[in-house]
């Protein structure tokens, strides 16, 4: 995470969970509503472009179509489960501890994680040849703003609101 992220990100700490979810939710509408979007239709316009296109593409878009389907889950699972019982002050009875949610958000984060980096060895760590076409080099920079984006948001997720829930969940309910 960069500097940059790590600052936006701290100064987050701070923040009621109910904010930390509007600013979460926000973002995946973003994603929903631009970012994907954008993205798969820049990989529908290079694959009409004329002239050589790297290798990569065809991999490189067979992954990011699975990360698309999901992060579509997973977004819908956190707003309408994970969020909703955090922002309640005990977890709903489907499920016990807010732990076990968390637990499966956390492993979900470390499939697209490893998602991501697969994605990036396929392109090459986003380095373009300097005489690659102006749409892959858009291509290449939204792949890339997507990633630090979900890096962040992950780090926003799992380091400080399920901390905090965590941490409501120990002083609201008795030790078994």
């Amino acid at each position: 995470m960069s500097t940059a992220e790590n600052g936006v990100v701290a100064g987050c700490g701070q923040m009621s969970a109910d904010s930390l979810v509007e600013r979460l939710v926000r973002e995946h509408r973003r994603w929903r509503s631009q970012d994907f979007p954008l993205i798969a239709h820049l990989f529908d316009e290079i694959q009409h472009t004329d002239g050589a296109k790297p290798p990569c593409v065809g991999p490189l878009r067979k992954a990011f179509y699975r990360l698309y389907a999901e992060m579509e889950g997973h977004m819908t699972r956190e707003e309408t489960v994970l969020f909703p019982a955090i922002l309640c002050t005990k977890a709903g009875p489907s499920f016990g501890s807010i732990r076990n949610p968390i637990a499966m958000m956390e492993q979900e984060h470390d499939w697209e994680a490893a998602r991501l980096e697969k994605m990036r060895s396929i392109a090459q760590d986003y380095q373009l040849p300097e005489n690659a076409h102006e749409k892959l080099r858009l291509l290449f920079r939204q792949l890339e703003a997507l990633e630090a984006s979900l890096h962040s948001h992950t780090h926003l997720e799992s380091s400080i609101l399920f901390a905090q829930a965590l941490a409501s969940e120990k002083k609201t309910k008795p030790a078994a």
